[in-house]
């Protein structure tokens, strides 16, 4: 299994682990490659919520074609406004998330590769080269495998 994957199968695993150097750079390498996924399988996604205390529902982990700019649109994953009314706001990439949310993503990771891939599948896209890596990464955070 690849070093980055364990960082995060770890902390996903040990939500009270503390946040260090390591974990900050397996979400950046998880980032550009569910990004280059995106671009490959373009299916969208709604994952689970990563708010923070009260506020649990507030945001969430989403796949889809982002904003990035006027008449810019990116696929990739991000932590976006759960709010309906915001339509999934993009606000942060799973790298630049605060110290404090970085736990909370990683936990939330195995469920959403694992429902990212679902949808991947019901899309009709699982058996492409993009959806077999997508697997793989669901497969190496998945806690029963």
């Amino acid at each position: 299994m690849e070093s980055f994957l364990i960082v995060l199968r770890d902390q996903a695993r040990d939500p009270k682990r503390r946040p260090d150097r390591a974990l900050d750079d397996a979400l950046a390498r998880l980032s550009r490659i569910l990004s280059q996924l995106a671009v490959a399988l373009e299916v969208e996604y709604r994952g689970p919520f990563v708010g923070i205390g009260a506020g649990r529902e507030a945001f969430c982990l989403a796949v889809r074609a982002h904003e990035e700019g006027p008449n810019s649109a990116v696929w990739a994953a991000r932590v976006c406004s759960a709010a309906p009314h915001r339509g999934l706001a993009a606000h942060w990439d799973l790298a630049a998330v605060s110290r404090l949310r970085k736990p909370l993503v990683a936990q939330a990771l195995p469920a959403f590769l694992a429902g990212y891939h679902g949808a991947v599948t019901a899309a009709a896209r699982a058996d492409t080269a993009a959806g077999r890596r997508l697997l793989a990464l669901s497969q190496a955070l998945d806690p029963n495998h």
